[in-house]
């Protein structure tokens, strides 16, 4: 028998070469050499000719070829970056390894953006390169508010800026809403300027009947009063949804003392009711010391 008929019948069953164990021969051959099953530590089963096994020309099913290929980097500097280990993950085809940057904040990035200097930060630089690109105004007053610091997010493309308004409280105000006078207090100010609650009685507001205003559209300068086609003027009055007309007369002031008469006993009388017979609504008396007053002072 020859010396490569012997080899080729040699049994290897349970021969271990590197990472491999070989378990049984196979009826699989490859260039006329028998195959054998081999398991890898890792796990995967893998057909080699015995003599591979023998010699441990092969001593994976490939993992450690893998491992070897993967460049380690551990304490490698990349900017501001230092790589610290590899991680179990990847991002595309390339790991991902944890890093801390000089400003002391973790992260993870492939090991293809930093070899290609891709990313060279966790992010700090750009925030930098945003604020040192934003208009100082450190210090600068606007309204309430006192610029503090820029921060490193943006609103509507404009940059955040962190403020202590004079009230103690602190905010973040976009530096166009500050220049633009848009925004003058953390919101303190708006709340002082808040109209106090309103009361209603049966669906009536008696703030509303207390401090009366003229609308807008009003031409005849007082409220209730409307100047007729003829050169008349009507009067009337509406209180809690009914319309009261009053009757018409030939001058304006006429027709405005006869709405103040209607004020006085329909109004006057609810306001009373409201806040009792001692203590006189602040209308009532308004009406009398004031008498009738337009918008245009007549």
């Amino acid at each position: 028998m020859g010396k490569t008929e012997a080899s080729t019948n040699t049994d290897i069953t349970g021969m271990r070469s590197g990472k491999l164990t070989a378990l049984e021969k196979t009826d699989q051959k490859r260039r006329g050499s028998a195959l054998w099953r081999c398991r890898c530590d890792c796990g995967k089963e893998v057909l080699l000719e015995a003599y591979k096994i023998r010699s441990a020309r092969v001593t994976s099913c490939g993992c450690s070829r893998k491992g070897k290929s993967v460049k380690d980097i551990t304490g490698r500097q990349f900017g501001r970056l230092t790589a610290l280990n590899r991680l179990d993950k990847k991002k595309g085809s390339s790991y991902l390894w944890r890093c801390r940057c000089s400003c002391g904040k973790e992260t993870e990035v492939s090991v293809n953006a930093l070899l290609s200097g891709k990313i060279q930060s966790c992010g700090c630089t750009r925030v930098e390169r945003m604020q040192n690109r934003a208009v100082d105004i450190r210090g600068k007053t606007f309204g309430m508010l006192t610029a503090l610091e820029p921060l490193d997010r943006r609103y509507q493309n404009s940059v955040l800026w962190k403020c202590r308004c004079s009230c103690g409280n602190e905010c973040e105000v976009a530096y166009n809403q500050l220049v633009s006078g848009n925004t003058t207090s953390c919101g303190c100010k708006k709340q002082m300027h808040e109209q106090p609650p309103l009361h209603y009685i049966d669906g009536t507001c008696i703030e509303m009947i207390e401090r009366r205003s003229l609308r807008k559209d009003n031409t005849s300068g007082f409220t209730g009063v409307i100047a007729q086609k003829n050169g008349s003027w009507k009067a009337e009055i509406t209180f809690q949804g009914k319309r009261q007309y009053l009757g018409t007369y030939p001058d304006r002031m006429s027709a405005a003392l006869a709405r103040k008469r209607a004020e006085n006993r329909i109004f006057g009388e609810y306001l009373d009711s409201y806040y009792g017979k001692d203590k006189p609504s602040k209308y009532i008396a308004r009406l009398y010391s004031g008498g009738l007053r337009s918008r245009t002072g007549t």
